[in-house]
């Protein structure tokens, strides 16, 4: 009876539907997961204070890959309207960002929250359509 339970359980978390708050956190956090570990490196590399010109582009990278990453991975789990799903995780992740800026940098400027959030929800839209684009070429290729 427990291995029944088990089985439909498992099953149940593959079934399409329209992510919950936690899908929306969890894909926040993993979204910044390569911004903090770049953030990281850099502080270690340079302890007395990165240099100011030269890593806003891998910053950015690094934002960006997150966010595609984040919504990719979200929008698996929807039925449907995968801009709209992708526009939530972006937000999402700059939530949490300005959270974790808040607490580990000492806070952030009007600027940086601005172009976070721009990057965030550009990089998961275009992550949920990745997703949308790899499912119709799986389907066509079953």
């Amino acid at each position: 009876m427990a291995c029944l339970t088990i089985a439909t359980g498992w099953k149940d978390t593959l079934e399409k539907r329209a992510p919950g708050f936690d899908e929306y956190l969890a894909g926040g956090f993993l979204a910044n997961a390569p911004l903090l570990f770049f953030t990281y490196i850099a502080k270690s590399l340079w302890s007395e204070g990165p240099p100011a010109i030269g890593l806003e582009i891998p910053s950015m990278v690094a934002v960006a890959l997150g966010g595609i990453a984040a919504g990719h991975l979200v929008v698996r789990r929807a039925k449907r309207d995968h801009f709209r799903t992708g526009l939530k995780v972006g937000v999402s992740s700059f939530i949490v960002n300005f959270a974790l800026s808040s607490i580990v940098l000492g806070g952030a400027s009007i600027l940086y929250g601005v172009w976070i959030l721009f990057l965030f929800c550009c990089a998961a839209v275009i992550g949920s359509y990745l997703t949308k684009i790899t499912s119709k070429e799986a389907d066509l290729a079953s």
